[in-house]
């Protein structure tokens, strides 16, 4: 008798802790989905984001990157194809340079050392425009000079070459507030 009664208490326990894994698991997918749903939609359930207001003096890039308005670049030294100075800068979180003004087209030349530097213009095949890294058409705000498919800078001027030939590359990225 006293075996059986035991035996009855084991079975309780056991259904009692199967009982308690289900509903801690039961309770963290739902605090999961909640804590998902709450920040991939915050506007739709009411949350209102603080922006911080960052200015100039404010912006702040990663180490060996230099600072230009809000756009971090980083100038390499090593020599690849276009594509690979693009998978590189990507490590990085930034791509082949996007130069969008004067200024900064005349920051960049000044920054630059005595060789050349593949930027992120490139002719696509499919519509043969020029396109920045990010899909932007180029507005030919400057011009070109060569043959080939990809961009690169040097101290005085901007060409296009061959994308398989070698050289340095510029990478660009946005700038972080401190």
């Amino acid at each position: 008798m006293e075996g059986e009664e035991i035996e009855i208490r084991r079975k309780r326990r056991a259904e009692v802790k199967k009982k308690m894994i289900i509903l801690s698991v039961l309770l963290c997918g739902g605090l999961a989905v909640f804590l998902w749903v709450m920040l991939t939609f915050p506007k739709k359930v009411g949350i209102k984001m603080i922006k911080k207001n960052c200015t100039d003096d404010m912006r702040i890039c990663p180490p060996a990157w230099n600072l230009f308005h809000q756009t971090c670049y980083f100038q390499s030294e090593n020599q690849v194809s276009w594509v690979e100075g693009q998978r590189h800068c990507r490590r990085y979180f930034g791509s082949l340079a996007k130069i969008t003004s004067y200024g900064e087209m005349q920051f960049v030349m000044n920054y630059l050392k005595n060789s050349t530097y593949w930027i992120g213009l490139r002719k696509h095949a499919s519509d043969n425009k020029w396109r920045w890294t990010d899909g932007s058409l180029f507005t030919n705000w400057f011009s070109i000079e060569g043959t080939g498919n990809c961009a690169f800078v040097y101290a005085t001027s901007q060409k296009i070459t061959s994308c398989d030939g070698t050289r340095g590359f510029l990478c660009s990225r946005k700038s972080e507030c401190a």
